[in-house]
């Protein structure tokens, strides 16, 4: 039987990672691991704010704020999801009941729904795998690459420290960073904010996705039997209450996305914003050593990774809403026309009217969809434009 936890295993071990799974307790333990992972990330924002305000602008050093900037972001976005799932985890373990509770009654489906519910399954599942790749690949890469330029230095018989984060500390701090001891440490805090910014992107990104994936394999049940529900069936008790469980289910996947919509939509909207410099920032440091013949794989991926960011919501959400198209259009060519009774073809047209409230998730401001998506890419073309003008 599918079980959503088994089903979305790399997600929720991140999660649990991270003590972010809304399943554990917030008990003394957690509140104590809870405190030392906001600290640590909060220690390094405070860091990187005070290297771009006091050094990296003022000593004309735009590139190195631009790369600092880009990880002050994603300390912002790692902190606010977090918020999230602090906030909404009643509502988000009610969601993931919702999903085991459909997958407990696949017993009851045709040979055909079983498939389609494997089917999203299996997207969602690779919707972790895919952020999996991602969020590892780009986070492994930053203290690859000191430890690799630490080596060659060994090598070359000319040692050098070389931090993940090329930072300017404040100054009790900065005068002894070269010194091996709170090297180390300062490592140390870089790398432990990489972990948890990789752990948080695998475990929280692909929920949403997930969620939508269910939504739309629900969807695609319904069409299915709307087709047969009327033709396959003669006897207009059985049709009425065939009508009547469709119905209820309609309901339900329109409370489900709903309940989405309410606990995500803030983030959305702050996702959209984010992204739409997190591009042209990411962008800006691929540009900048290509003109240094230099090949900045960290911030290829982290580039990749931002698109990813923003791109799956909408995409899923686009998906949708194609298939609340399809159900309306199941519903309206389900041959209600040939039957006479007037409370079946009253349930029809509630049904229709019912679909005509669009099976989509949204911002506070804009709905997420891949027309959205493509207005937030021409934003960050423009914001990398202005850049290219200004600093180029």
């Amino acid at each position: 039987m599918l079980e959503f936890n088994n089903e979305f295993k790399i997600s929720m071990v991140a999660l649990r990672c991270i003590q972010a799974h809304p399943s554990i307790p917030r008990d003394k333990k957690w509140v104590a691991k809870f405190s030392f992972i906001i600290i640590a990330s909060s220690v390094c924002f405070i860091f990187l704010i005070y290297s771009i305000m006091f050094h990296d602008i003022r000593d004309a050093r735009y590139t190195e704020a631009i790369k600092n900037g880009s990880m002050s972001i994603v300390c912002l976005i790692i902190t606010f999801k977090y918020v999230v799932l602090l906030r909404h985890q009643n509502s988000i373990t009610n969601l993931i009941k919702i999903i085991n509770e459909d997958y407990s009654t696949t017993d009851q489906f045709t040979h055909d729904e079983k498939q389609i519910i494997l089917e999203y399954s299996k997207k969602g599942k690779n919707v972790c795998k895919f952020w999996l790749l991602s969020a590892s690949s780009t986070g492994a890469l930053f203290p690859l690459k000191a430890l690799y330029f630490m080596a060659r230095s060994y090598w070359q018989g000319d040692f050098k420290l070389v931090p993940m984060f090329d930072l300017t500390y404040p100054k009790i701090i900065d005068m002894y960073k070269d010194s091996i001891n709170v090297f180390l440490l300062l490592f140390l805090l870089c790398l432990f904010f990489d972990l948890y910014a990789s752990a948080m992107h695998i475990g929280f990104d692909p929920l949403v996705s997930i969620f939508l994936l269910h939504s739309c394999g629900q969807i695609d049940i319904l069409s299915r039997r709307m087709e047969k529900v009327i033709s396959a069936t003669r006897n207009e008790k059985e049709m009425k209450k065939k009508l009547r469980d469709i119905n209820k289910k309609l309901q339900a996947v329109h409370r489900f996305v709903s309940s989405v919509q309410s606990n995500f939509m803030e983030l959305f909207e702050f996702n959209m914003k984010t992204t739409t410099f997190l591009l042209p920032f990411s962008a800006f440091q691929i540009i900048q050593s290509l003109r240094l013949l230099e090949l900045n794989m960290e911030f290829i991926c982290f580039f990749s990774s931002s698109i990813l960011h923003f791109f799956m919501p909408c995409y899923y959400s686009n998906l949708l809403m194609d298939k609340g198209h399809s159900l309306r259009e199941a519903i309206y060519s389900c041959g209600w026309e040939n039957t006479p009774n007037i409370q079946i073809r009253k349930t029809v047209l509630f049904m229709l009217t019912r679909c005509n409230i669009s099976l989509s998730i949204s911002t506070i401001f804009y709905p997420i969809n891949l027309g959205t998506f493509a207005e937030m890419c021409r934003q960050a073309y423009t914001i990398f434009s202005v850049m290219n003008a200004a600093w180029i």
